[in-house]
């Protein structure tokens, strides 16, 4: 969501999402999503601005298991 404005650029940005989906929220739902975007932004822009883009994906990802490097099958 857009960083600038604070809330009001985070409402907009919803309501346009919501509207463009055809669905409305009230008042309790707007505020459960702007509190999951406080609470997750800092750490979503954190990994933004990380610029991963250059590192390759693990091959075969396995969440049950440990990260595997590429060298090995």
């Amino acid at each position: 969501m857009p960083d600038e404005g604070g809330a009001s650029a985070t409402k907009t940005f919803v309501s346009a999402g919501l509207d463009l989906l055809e669905l409305e929220a009230g008042d309790a739902e707007l505020a459960v999503i702007e509190a999951v975007d406080a609470l997750y932004r800092p750490l979503t822009q954190s990994l933004i601005d990380a610029e991963l883009d250059g590192i390759a994906p693990e091959p075969g990802g396995d969440m049950s298991r440990a990260p595997r490097a590429l060298e090995q099958s």
